[in-house]
């Protein structure tokens, strides 16, 4: 499903002392079934901007394209598209509530008016999506579980209502190394497997490096650059203008090429750490060869 922004600003508080101005004519277009990262410094806008994906806030101007719905200031949106953009909230495991994980997974549709055996056959769907046994599980109470684990229940809320746009704010935030490895690749199979459109807001260039196909840095509600991975860390001198660090295999990149001929510098699209690897090994084999 693809979004489009049009000059999207937002105002919050309008006509009252409290008045800011968190997004300013924003535009950009997100192909359907396109992996996209969003990158900026807390205050940059980007917890305003995916608010706006699934209507939880309106553009005070300009206007939203999420497939066939289209989003202004006086757009009232219906149900039905409300289950389209499933949006996880940083720690969305805070937004468990019922008293085994099975009910909780089921809330949303059956909320949507969704028959009961319909909404549970969904709700072993998506637990073995997220990777978590349903029989296993399904009677646990939630709060009983790891971190991490809750962190899948969540995710598997959002994905029994089978959306079309998945919208992850900070899924990450909080768990160990492997925990957010562990997310991150559940994800990004989740991604290829359901053919998602799918957003991920982090700080970690890290994290976009190894899954994003199209980068969105944000700063000061505004977009500061987009682009495909390889250009935006190209421009190395204005990510530090913005505080933004390149990911490590740039980093390593960057000091190979240092010691390096030109004719053998190593390409900066090889920034997927499983890329860099086998082309330093087949360059290695070369030179032993």
């Amino acid at each position: 499903m693809q979004i489009t922004f049009e000059g999207v600003s937002h105002v919050y508080g309008k006509g009252t002392p409290f008045e800011k101005l968190a997004l300013s004519d924003v535009s950009f277009t997100i192909p359907s079934q396109s992996y996209v990262g969003i990158i900026g410094h807390t205050g940059s806008g980007k917890s305003t901007l995916i608010q706006h994906f699934n209507g939880l806030l309106k553009p005070t101007s300009g206007r939203v394209q999420i497939g066939d719905w289209t989003i202004t200031a006086k757009t009232k949106l219906k149900q039905e598209f409300q289950r389209l953009v499933g949006l996880v909230f940083q720690y969305p495991e805070h937004q468990l509530f019922e008293e085994t994980v099975s009910k909780d997974v089921a809330f949303g549709p059956l909320n949507f008016g969704l028959p009961e055996d319909l909404a549970f056959a969904r709700v072993r769907e998506a637990l073995q999506i997220v990777g978590l046994n349903y029989e296993e599980v399904k009677d646990t109470s939630p709060f009983q579980l790891s971190g991490g684990q809750m962190r899948r229940v969540a995710i598997a809320g959002v994905l029994a209502m089978q959306p079309r746009v998945l919208v992850l704010d900070e899924p990450t935030a909080g768990l160990d190394p492997g925990g957010k490895k562990s997310i991150l690749e559940g994800i990004y199979r989740i991604h290829k497997e359901e053919q998602l459109t799918t957003v991920l807001v982090t700080h970690s260039m890290d994290e976009v490096a190894r899954y994003a196909d199209w980068l969105i840095v944000m700063a000061e509600g505004k977009i500061a650059m987009q682009g495909k991975p390889e250009q935006i860390f190209a421009e190395q001198d204005r990510l530090r203008e913005l505080s933004l660090d390149i990911p490590e295999s740039v980093s390593l990149i960057n000091q190979l090429n240092k010691r390096l001929p030109k004719e053998q510098q190593v390409p900066l699209s090889l920034y997927r750490e499983e890329d860099l690897e086998t082309y330093l090994l087949s360059m290695l084999r070369k030179k032993e060869g």
